[in-house]
């Protein structure tokens, strides 16, 4: 049975192979993914990690929320976002499934974070529940709109206080 759970994984999954170079035909053997119904259309979303600040550097070693805004735009109404499917996956410098680490935002709400007249909405996740550390270097955001269609951002992050060489 695929639930919503799966679902997000299996998009994660064909979304990071693709993102790591390889097909998902390769991950899959050969097999077509979109016939399990995760790929009909991934709408690709640019999301921004503490809005308003570049680069992105946040503190691993303090607790609290991280901000993150999936930005609206002309192709993305965040009014159709269905808020109880978005989630957040850390990726890492040494990257391996086994570090993957998935947060659901504690809040959300809907502004416009960026100045740009379109609404963005605007996610708190828990640091604790992301796993910061000195080897994150990203985050990705998935979930639905709506209609059911998947989507997927990523946004890079500057962990801070680490020492350049570890």
């Amino acid at each position: 049975m695929i639930n919503n759970k799966n679902k997000f994984l299996m998009t994660l999954i064909i979304a990071m192979t693709f993102l790591i170079g390889f097909t998902a035909n390769e991950v899959y053997a050969g097999g077509d993914p979109c016939q399990i119904a995760v790929c009909s259309a991934v709408v690709g979303v640019d999301i921004d990690i503490k809005p308003g600040s570049d680069p992105n550097s946040v503190n691993v070693n303090t607790r609290g929320v991280l901000p993150v805004a999936i930005l609206g735009g002309p192709d993305l109404d965040v009014e159709e976002i269905d808020i109880s499917s978005v989630a957040g996956v850390t990726t890492s410098v040494d990257f391996a499934i086994a570090d993957l680490w998935v947060a659901l935002p504690l809040r959300c709400s809907v502004g416009d974070v960026n100045d740009d007249g379109i609404l963005d909405l605007n996610c708190k996740f828990s640091k604790n529940e992301l796993m910061l550390d000195c080897w994150t270097s990203g985050l990705i955001v998935s979930g639905n709109l709506l209609d059911g269609t998947p989507f997927i951002g990523s946004d890079t992050i500057r962990p801070v206080p680490c020492d350049e060489d570890f």
